[in-house]
């Protein structure tokens, strides 16, 4: 708590808390020997305190002074409102909901507080739809572009003019793409939104580019030779340094963790599993009727999600998708001519044909799980790859692109905003003007970029003039890294010891009492342990946050379910045992502003003065609780 913060303590237990009715007043009335003892005035100090941290985000301090203060008054029923408040903002929802349902035994008549507990339940429920779906019914909208609108080149650009000779592989690694032009002989990298952003690499015949990091890349030729590609977008350098080469042809390769990649060997007919760093292959897999089959096994495409390998088999128009672990056929179904594929967020399956049809499944391994059709008409399409704004697919001379959007449609979603670090400003005019921020983020967390929302601001009873203007990312909150054992990055940042989920939070808790911002970056190694109960709190905890999770795969393949939850939040996967800094969070925040009353004294219970926040993007909600009491807000 700051300073000030402190110095108006005595103002407010003789103001805002004298009027602050207590649920001890009822029990006094039927009070026995066995009554607690009661300290007002220490229960009112430490709520105060609880209420400083809340506003500066600091929420585990927040709800250590809360649990002080019901220590010290257990009847001091308001306490459960913050509480509940704070854990939402931690995304321990189930804990939320019992803190709200202990506030309204008391106060039952309270609409507000009500209000706020079924959104929390609400809330709670969409998590568990999203990280649990029965099915994916989001819809994916598809525009059709030429290549120099697609990556903003100048229509005199040759590229534009001319293509490409032939393209092998594309693939995205957060905002640039790598493109493999096999007949051209040249490898292109480009960064999305900047036409300046072009590289090329020459080299012959390159079929498969698989990222390692955001700047590092593993490429494979058509006969087998690997390099590796390092590449800044910014500075414009590219190297090239070669790996070695495998006893095989390239037609695809996935990454399964640091240590082991997946090849489609089309010529060969097999998908061949690749040690890493000696490139010695420890064992190949085939369909098991692969010699009964009229045609040839014939392997164009391969794409991992977590230890889930899916193959495309031209030969013989099918998708198999493997255990990476055992080897074992978990699905298999008819696509005509199949032509690439690549995983979407929440682990369903998209297919590209060679028709132009773009086509998905889910649940992989059902029996019953129908094969869609997404997209029709894409001619000449050839790759695909999927960038963390939606699927892209490009044509076979790379002239022409489709940029696909995930987007809610009718379907239950929510937006998080966990307003904090509020101020007021004093215009010309003399009018103050509330100030907060917010970080922003959603289970379609893609789909709100670059979008303002409409917003309505609740205050004192009234509908208050309100503005919300979208800036760039805090830069407050280094990534954090943690792993099983603990070191430092080549870059010099600590890693932290943490073997599961639970010694992750507590780490960042610890580190947030210590007064270290919540950091917007977790790089967590994949083989750190968590339940599934515990997965999906830590989901509401990073949306709440506005968090970004990366992977850090260190021999190891993340769990399907902790990939689901790391795309949803649009992190990156490295595969690579020495990790150097990793990107920034780029998701908007939030700055709101609220124009005040000139009248702004303001009593009675912390829910009375509750400020309400109610912003929607389309369908996506966002919806946040602050009490206020402008006596205690810093003035610039």
């Amino acid at each position: 708590m700051t300073s000030k913060m402190r110095s108006y303590s005595k103002i407010i237990f003789t103001a805002i808390m004298a009027v602050i009715v207590m649920s001890a007043s009822v029990v006094a009335s039927a009070a026995s020997d066995m009554t607690p003892a009661v300290d007002r005035e220490a229960s009112e100090a430490a709520f105060l305190r609880a209420y400083g941290y809340f506003l500066q985000n600091r929420v585990w301090n927040s709800l250590d002074e809360l649990q002080e203060s019901l220590r010290q008054n257990v009847y001091f029923v308001d306490a459960y409102y913050m509480r509940s408040l704070a854990l939402r903002r931690l995304g321990r929802y189930t804990d939320a909901i019992d803190a709200m349902s202990q506030y309204l035994e008391v106060r039952r008549d309270d609409i507000r507080a009500r209000i706020i507990l079924d959104t929390i339940k609400h809330e709670w429920d969409v998590i568990g739809q999203t990280i649990f779906p029965e099915d994916i019914t989001s819809a994916i909208a598809f525009d059709s572009n030429t290549i120099n609108t697609f990556l903003k080149l100048p229509v005199y650009n040759p590229l534009s003019l001319n293509g490409m000779a032939g393209i092998g592989k594309i693939v995205s690694a957060g905002d640039e793409i790598l493109l493999c032009d096999t007949l051209g002989d040249k490898v292109w990298i480009f960064g999305r939104g900047n036409k300046n952003a072009i590289l090329n690499v020459d080299i012959s015949r390159p079929a498969a580019i698989i990222p390692r990091t955001s700047s590092e890349a593993m490429l494979f030729l058509e006969n087998g030779e690997v390099y590796r590609l390092d590449a800044d977008i910014q500075s414009g350098n590219t190297a090239l340094e070669s790996e070695g080469s495998l006893n095989s042809g390239v037609s695809d390769a996935a990454f399964i963790d640091s240590t082991l990649i997946a090849v489609s060997d089309r010529r060969g007919g097999a998908i061949r599993f690749i040690e890493i760093p000696s490139l010695e292959q420890i064992a190949e897999w085939k369909p098991s009727d692969s010699d009964r089959t009229e045609k040839l096994f014939e392997p164009v495409a391969a794409a991992s999600y977590g230890p889930l390998l899916a193959v495309a088999d031209r030969g013989n128009g099918r998708v198999f998708v493997l255990d990476s672990y055992t080897m074992a056929e978990l699905d298999t179904f008819a696509v005509a001519s199949p032509r690439d594929l690549e995983w979407g967020t929440q682990g369903e399956l998209y297919v590209l044909n060679e028709l132009g049809t773009l086509y998905s499944r889910y649940p992989i391994g059902s029996a019953s799980a129908d094969v869609k059709i997404v997209a029709e008409g894409m001619k000449d399409a050839w790759s695909m790859s999927w960038a963390k704004d939606g699927p892209i697919i490009t044509s076979v001379s790379g002239r022409t692109w489709w940029s696909g959007t995930p987007n809610p449609g009718h379907r239950e979603a929510f937006g998080a905003v966990s307003l904090h670090d509020p101020w007021i400003e004093t215009t010309e005019d003399g009018t103050e003007m509330l100030m907060m921020r917010g970080a922003v983020s959603s289970t379609f967390q893609s789909f709100i970029q670059d979008k303002s929302p409409m917003t309505q601001v609740v205050w004192r009873g009234e509908v208050r003039p309100s503005r919300v203007t979208e800036v760039g990312s805090s830069s407050e909150g280094d990534p954090k890294y943690y792993a099983p054992s603990s070191d430092k990055t080549p870059d010099g940042d600590d890693i932290i010891r943490a073997n599961s989920i639970s010694d992750v939070m507590d780490d960042i808790a610890d580190a947030s009492r210590g007064g270290e911002p919540i950091p917007r970056v977790i790089v967590m190694d994949t083989r750190i342990s968590g339940s599934d109960e515990q997965l999906a709190l830590f989901l509401g905890f990073l949306l709440q946050q506005g968090i970004r999770l990366d992977l850090w795969s260190i021999g190891r393949p993340a769990a399907p379910l902790m990939c689901h939850i790391s795309r949803l939040t649009l992190g990156h996967t490295y595969h690579t045992r020495a990790l150097s800094r990793v990107p920034g969070n780029e998701s908007a925040e939030w700055i709101l502003s609220v124009p005040l009353p000139p009248d702004l004294d303001t009593f009675g219970y912390p829910s009375d003065t509750t400020l309400s926040l109610f912003s929607d993007i389309d369908v996506i909600r966002f919806a946040d609780w602050l009490p206020l009491w402008p006596s205690l807000i810093r003035r610039n």
